[in-house]
């Protein structure tokens, strides 16, 4: 049956949770956030695709967004150390804005944030501190939270929404079981000065004998990530700012943009990003973005799917039932599902042989009918369109796949589909 919610306390006060409040709270509802202040320097997610323009739009921060960000027309990757594959938004003919931004993160945060306090959204700075009821499923706030907001909800909250991120506070209450991914690489990064400019400025995406690393241009600094194996990044130093100055310095590829680059921030890093918790949902609660489930960084899916899945999570609290809750796990979970699905053509180095392929032995009748369908649907996958369109997942399920292996078999490119896989 269907509930009405009034009252919610949401759990993160980072993009998802003040998205989330902000939008409930020009619906009427009376919505409280908990947040610790304390942020990084940096932040990974600085890259954003065009799909999430239209939420910007809706929220109503893009203008701003835009006075402090990098204009990005597209998306570049480097298949091996001299070889770039470069697709601007616009290939992607589709129905999404021909542009995206790369964002200072804690810029970003708190644009967010601020519209959320402008607009009345009550914020309390501290943890919430919780009580789970495993019987009948339900979570509460405890007497010594309730008595530090003075009672904001007038009793408990009809609803409590974990948006804490990876910090995913509901999860490890509860011990909800989690699907991790199949590989446990760690995102080590830091803002450069003083790197090779990057022009137009798209992300750069380059595959090197390690792992793979981004470059994104920043009004004025690059972000520099690299994506290795934690064992192998361990013999690099003993700290993470050790380890992330002798990549720069010893790694070939890396050398080669940064040879005259200064570290401007500290270093942060992130480990075990593919893991997705097995519920989203229960009695008065509920998993949004990374608190439910987030993925490898590579194309830059993270923010958005916060953003996007606040929506979401707006229109099932609207319609608040247990045919709604399940409707709105089904739908993240599968999401979640196809975009893995993209991720591992990147690993598996499929990708990279398509774009190889593509650049030296399209040169046919054939290729050049296919080529523009591939360039668009390619492009789709930066965009963040490629999930949302059968048309696009049908083709590149087949030149992924099937396609691949007749040229293969034909040898139509030099190289075993191995040679692109990163390790």
């Amino acid at each position: 049956m269907k509930q009405t919610i009034k009252t919610i306390a949401v759990i993160g006060g980072g993009p998802c949770g003040c998205s989330l409040a902000l939008q409930l709270k020009r619906k009427g509802y009376k919505v409280g956030v908990f947040y610790i202040e304390k942020r990084p320097e940096i932040i990974v997610g600085e890259s954003l695709v065009p799909a999430i323009i239209p939420y910007l739009r809706k929220l109503g921060i893009e203008e701003e967004v835009k006075t402090y960000s990098t204009y990005k027309p597209g998306a570049s990757v480097w298949v091996d150390a001299d070889e770039e594959s470069t697709a601007a938004f616009t290939c992607a003919d589709g129905t999404l804005p021909h542009y995206a931004y790369n964002v200072p993160r804690v810029k970003f945060d708190k644009t967010i944030f601020d519209l959320a306090v402008k607009e009345g959204v009550s914020f309390f700075k501290q943890a919430a501190a919780l009580e789970y009821n495993a019987e009948t499923d339900e979570i509460k706030l405890n007497q010594a939270t309730i008595n530090a907001i003075e009672d904001f909800f007038q009793g408990q909250p009809d609803l409590i929404v974990d948006a804490s991120g990876r910090s995913r506070t509901i999860s490890r209450l509860i011990n909800i079981p989690a699907k991790e991914g199949n590989r446990k690489d760690i995102a080590i990064f830091a803002h450069l000065s003083g790197a090779e400019n990057i022009s137009p400025f798209n992300i750069h995406l380059h595959r090197f004998s390690k792992g793979w690393f981004w470059r994104i241009p920043l009004p004025d600094r690059i972000s520099t990530g690299i994506v290795i194996n934690p064992e192998l990044l361990k013999s690099y130093g003993q700290t993470k700012e050790e380890q992330y100055d002798n990549l720069l310095k010893t790694d070939e590829t890396l050398l080669r943009f940064n040879s005259n680059a200064k570290r401007e921030t500290g270093v942060q890093l992130y480990s075990n990003y593919q893991l997705i918790s097995s519920r989203l949902y229960g009695k008065n609660w509920m998993l949004v973005g990374d608190a439910g489930g987030f993925l490898d960084p590579i194309f830059s899916s993270g923010l958005f799917l916060a953003i996007k899945g606040s929506f979401e999570a707006v229109n099932t609290i609207e319609n608040y039932s247990n045919r709604s809750l399940k409707k709105f796990q089904k739908n993240q979970m599968n999401e979640l599902k196809l975009w893995q699905q993209l991720v591992d053509t990147w690993y598996s180095g499929r990708l990279f042989t398509l774009i190889k392929a593509g650049q030296d032995r399209l040169d046919t009748s054939f290729g050049r009918f296919v080529e523009p369908y591939i360039k668009r649907h390619l492009t789709r996958i930066f965009t963040g369109e490629a999930v949302y369109r059968a048309i696009s997942r049908a083709f590149l399920a087949f030149v992924l796949g099937p396609m691949i292996g007749m040229m293969k078999m034909a040898r139509l490119h030099k190289r075993n589909v191995k040679d692109y896989e990163i390790k």
